[in-house]
């Protein structure tokens, strides 16, 4: 029997270059195109945004979910106080409720704490890239909190604005963390950003069942992980955009060793994490803040440390941008 230093010498864990060898690219693209057969999907996108108030100077984060439903692609939207959510509990318990809009198109109004928010949209005749639920073209997403635009979406968004808004001024924002989950075996990509003169990557994920899986980047297959069941949770170090490290870490555990729960369980998801390092000021990613929207979610298994590191509060500008994807094996409510 071979002994426990060889199970994780004999290649668990693969290392490659960014700038690899076109036979790797080659692989990478053949495991996409292999994974597109199996049929993983997208089921959700929380796209989390950070706006900062002119006339009060208050900062806050903005939570819109893409989910896909039995009827459709269907949007939640979350206001938070900046301040209050970097805590790990949030002073402001009304804020972290999300507000499903069950239309395709309307509006409405609620409070977030000490601000009172107004959410206007249509997706009624959205255009979508494949079967994902969030939209690509032909929608427009607009919230307001305390008389100007803190957060726009869509290519509608502007002529929405010029028609019929004006004269409300309109915030500046970015997109602060992102989180995406895919159901099924495969491989799986998205696009991201991790700064704000950065270039957008494209990232990938393989998961080829209990067997291994694998990380590329624009194509390039970075990392590759075997022996899973030896090799379950890990980290590595990216360098992207001449040079600038991004912190990625993997969690397989739930994906391994509870396979047999009920499908779409948080406790047997696979959990990646892709993070720019160089933030000023972090805090922890709690629980709280990836579960938020939704009101039944079951919390994620955590890594080995117990916990995640996100960017902190310092303003609206000049952080770095976090990534997290999960995947499950199969639908459920949650997912």
């Amino acid at each position: 029997m071979k002994d426990l230093v060889s199970c994780f010498s004999e290649h668990a864990v693969r290392i490659s270059d960014v700038a690899c060898s076109g036979g790797a690219n080659a692989a990478a693209a053949a495991a996409a195109e292999g994974g597109e057969r199996r049929g993983a999907a997208v089921s959700a996108v929380t796209s989390v945004y950070r706006s900062r108030l002119s006339a009060s100077g208050k900062d806050l984060l903005i939570d819109v979910t893409w989910a896909r439903t039995a009827d459709g692609p269907a949007l939640s939207v979350a206001v938070h106080d900046a301040a209050a959510a970097s805590s790990r509990h949030r002073g402001l318990a009304a804020a972290s409720a999300p507000r499903h809009l069950h239309k395709k198109k309307g509006s409405g109004t609620f409070t977030a704490g000490s601000c009172v928010v107004g959410v206007f949209w249509d997706y009624a005749a959205a255009r979508y890239a494949g079967a994902g639920p969030e939209p690509v073209s032909g929608f427009y997403v607009a919230v307001v909190a305390d008389a100007e635009f803190v957060l726009l979406l869509g290519d509608m968004s502007k002529g929405y604005v010029e028609r019929l808004h004006g004269g409300i001024p309109v915030a500046g924002s970015r997109m602060a963390r992102r989180r995406e989950r895919f159901v099924g075996c495969g491989c799986w990509s998205t696009r991201a950003r991790f700064s704000e003169s950065g270039a957008e990557h494209e990232i990938g994920v393989a998961l080829d069942g209990d067997a291994e899986a694998w990380v590329s980047v624009d194509g390039r297959k970075v990392v590759q992980l075997r022996r899973l069941r030896w090799n379950f949770r890990g980290s590595h170090t990216l360098f992207l955009d001449g040079g600038a490290p991004v912190d990625m870490t993997w969690d397989l555990h739930g994906w391994l060793f509870h396979a047999g729960g009920e499908p779409g369980a948080s406790s047997s998801c696979a959990v990646f994490t892709f993070q720019a390092r160089g933030v000023t000021e972090t805090s922890v990613w709690t629980e709280e803040d990836d579960y938020a929207d939704s009101d039944d979610q079951e919390k994620p298994p955590a890594l080995a440390s117990g916990r995640r590191q996100k960017p902190g509060g310092r303003g609206a500008a000049g952080q770095g941008f976090s990534l997290l994807i999960q995947g499950f094996r199969g639908f459920s409510k949650s997912t």
